[in-house]
């Protein structure tokens, strides 16, 4: 997203740079941080081999629900902006941006993740599917008016992020995934 950032990080967001390329607007500022870097309260949400979902119900003590935002097919890949959001207060609790190769999935799984009800992670204990969860980079960003406005924060303020990649049990990527946390979030 920014010419300073390494390649292998510019590819680990590429599905959050795709959104900011068909809107065509400014991309934010992101710096690439490691782990020991991130606050104690990201680090425990972040820094972790687990999907976000059962993480994140966890922590706010709530089912997750999607708001898809956009989503785009390409042959059996599909790239979906979302937000998560808790069912008790039905607030964000967290943005993100996925792309999915949907030909590694069952069909019973695969028609619901076209239909964009549930989170991902959810769907992947429901199915019993294996699966690995490995953070590729985390990151702080600079909070811009489009995530401002999906996570409910203020502009300008520094929020925190991973990319994450998702395997199944032959270590093929199920999905490529970047999810920033709102300030609310870590409180």
């Amino acid at each position: 997203m920014l010419d300073s950032l390494s390649p292998e990080l510019k590819s680990y967001l590429l599905p959050l740079d795709f959104f900011y390329e068909s809107k065509d607007i400014p991309k934010p500022s992101i710096e690439a941080i490691d782990a020991e870097s991130l606050p104690q309260s990201e680090r425990a949400l972040l820094d972790h081999d687990r999907d976000m979902t059962s993480t994140l119900m966890k922590h706010h003590n709530s089912e997750l629900y999607i708001e898809v935002l956009e989503r785009v097919f390409n042959d059996n890949y599909l790239l979906r902006m979302v937000v998560l959001k808790s069912k008790i207060k039905n607030s964000p609790v967290e943005f993100g941006a996925i792309g999915m190769d949907l030909n590694l999935f069952d069909s019973d799984i695969r028609n619901e993740i076209e239909q964009g009800v549930k989170p991902l992670g959810g769907l992947l204990e429901q199915y019993s599917v294996p699966y690995k969860s490995g953070p590729r980079a985390f990151f702080k960003i600079i909070c811009d008016e489009l995530i401002s406005s999906l996570l409910q924060v203020p502009e300008g303020v520094n929020l925190y992020g991973r990319c994450n990649e998702i395997s199944n049990s032959e270590g093929f990527t199920l999905a490529d995934i970047v999810e920033i946390l709102p300030v609310e979030t870590i409180r």
